[in-house]
């Protein structure tokens, strides 16, 4: 849950007291929780970045071209990418997403999905990036190279980029801040208990 006027944050505190356990803003978000903390609420951080197209492209130089084998994100890879962000949990179907959103997966050989970047949401001229890399490719820099495309493809489309993470996802963070997004805001959320 998150809650908005910021103005809010400190009232939020006041009412819940004891109740609310505020976990260390590098720690990550995890599904399963001690027994206290399942009876309590628990504030993490969600930060905000802002896109900095200039360092964008200066990584853009560096980035090495081997060729990787990008393809829109097609009905099958749609379907078939297991993970925690992958586009399935973010559209109601396929044809919603390709719609309102657009995907790109690198495939290895026998058309193996290494990684995916999409979007999450488009609002507006918002395109929030969504990535997930499969599991035994991650540190592969994969996940730069098709965020890089979905980025290319925001400018040329007349969209702004738009990241944002659990503070505590220090994988994304630092993908983040290569692809030039810079730290922005920081806002709590929170995670009820059952």
């Amino acid at each position: 849950m998150a809650a908005s006027p910021a103005s809010l944050y400190s009232k939020i505190d006041a009412i819940l007291g004891s109740n609310l356990i505020k976990k260390n803003p590098d720690e990550p978000y995890k599904k399963s929780f001690s027994a206290e903390e399942d009876t309590k609420v628990l504030e993490y951080q969600r930060i905000n970045f802002s896109f900095n197209k200039e360092k964008f492209l200066a990584f853009k130089k560096k980035l090495t071209n081997e060729n990787h084998k990008i393809v829109t994100t097609s009905e099958t890879i749609f379907n078939q990418l297991d993970g925690s962000v992958v586009p399935k949990y973010f559209w109601n179907n396929y044809s919603d997403f390709m719609k309102k959103g657009i995907g790109f997966t690198l495939i290895l050989e026998n058309d193996f999905p290494a990684s995916t970047a999409f979007a999450a949401f488009t609002i507006g001229d918002r395109l929030e990036i969504g990535i997930e890399t499969n599991e035994r490719n991650q540190g592969s820099g994969f996940g730069s190279i098709v965020c890089a495309e979905l980025i290319d493809y925001c400018i040329a489309n007349g969209y702004k980029p738009v990241w944002s993470c659990n503070s505590g996802n220090i994988g994304s963070r630092k993908l983040a801040h290569k692809l030039g997004f810079e730290e922005a805001t920081r806002i709590p959320y929170y995670r009820l208990p059952k």
